[in-house]
């Protein structure tokens, strides 16, 4: 039975390993807040989550092998945690619908496509097949013979985009493949071919098959290739297609999202502009319609004023008329009566 003092010892420091996290810095996994998780799943990759609790017994259990997975697969596939004990992460852990622990999902391109919950067996080996098996394949063409190679040369030469090739003797598609077709989708056109016997290298090289895997390199509307003959790693290749496409005048993921924003902030400001302008147009036609009916209506207040002067003018001479008339008259009546004196007999 071990030492009382041994005892307390553990108990002290039980919390404050808990605290710590599951996962130490240099075990292949990533811790991730809130903030952090959105800002990896911006990138179209694929990456597993494991949603953890410091305190639970499965998690803990869990650890050692998740972290095995994540040293296997890096740099290919990124392996994270996320701490849903800790109060900042804890909306997170709601929004992914965790219930348990541990709650492990593979993230197949980020945001890009919906998650895929892991019920697997909680082992390196099972991680691996299982996340290795859902990097997408859309941009990787699989030529099962020469011919089709030469279809698929044929084919994509009219393409704006380079190509690469891979010969390999690999029965399954190389994980290093799959993910260097998946980051350069829509960018460079990816084929793969099972160059098992050699001949194929023979007939698209005239070189001798060998051991190795190949890559071929088609510039956009060629079809004779240059062989890449760096070594067939994830930075060393990303490093050589990033030189392809700034040689081909191609534009990597971020110069085609700092021109997108450029672009839609010009679209903006044009619209922003038109829109004054379309304002501008409507004060000014308000105001000139405002001006003719103001016009219009001094107009009618001048013809309404010369039509009353009109009138006025009319009776007045329509009076004179008539007080002329009486005043006819009235002369006509004395002079009769000066004609007949009333005393004349």
């Amino acid at each position: 039975m071990p030492p009382l003092s041994l005892i307390s010892i553990a108990l002290a420091l039980g919390p404050l390993l808990v605290s710590a996290g599951l996962f130490a810095k240099n075990s292949g996994v990533t811790m991730l807040d809130q903030k952090a998780f959105k800002k990896v799943m911006k990138a179209d990759e694929t990456s597993m989550v494991a949603f953890v609790a410091p305190w639970c017994g499965h998690c803990q259990r869990m650890t050692p092998e998740f972290s095995k997975a994540a040293k296997n697969l890096s740099p290919l596939i990124p392996f994270y945690a996320v701490d849903c004990d800790d109060d900042q992460n804890k909306s997170l852990c709601a929004e992914q619908g965790v219930q348990g622990f541990p709650t492990v999902k593979v993230f197949p391109r980020g945001t890009a496509a919906p998650p895929m919950l892991y019920q697997g067996e909680r082992t390196a080996s099972a991680f691996v097949n299982y996340v290795s098996l859902r990097v997408p394949q859309s941009n990787n063409a699989k030529l099962s013979s020469v011919d089709g190679v030469e279809a698929w040369i044929e084919k994509t030469s009219e393409s704006s985009k380079p190509r690469a090739l891979l010969l390999t003797k690999e029965k399954k598609v190389p994980t290093l493949w799959k993910v260097i077709a998946q980051r350069y989708q829509n960018r460079i056109e990816m084929g793969i071919h099972k160059d098992i016997d050699g001949k194929s290298a023979e007939k698209l090289l005239g070189i001798e098959g060998g051991d190795e895997s190949k890559v071929l390199v088609y510039n956009a509307g060629e079809k004779t290739p240059t062989r890449y003959n760096g070594k067939t790693k994830l930075e060393p290749l990303s490093k050589f297609f990033d030189v392809l496409l700034r040689e081909s005048g191609s534009k990597d993921e971020e110069e085609q999202e700092q021109e997108r924003k450029q672009k839609q902030k010009e679209q903006e400001k044009e619209q922003e502009k038109e829109k004054k302008e379309k304002e501008k147009r409507g004060k000014e036609k308000e105001k000139e319609k405002k001006e003719q009916e103001k016009k219009a209506k001094k107009e009618k207040t001048k013809r309404e004023k010369a039509k009353e002067q009109e009138k006025v003018e009319k009776k007045a001479a329509e009076s004179e008329s008539t007080t002329h008339e009486k005043a006819s008259e009235e002369s006509e009546s004395s002079e009769r009566v000066a004609e007949h004196p009333k005393d004349e007999l």
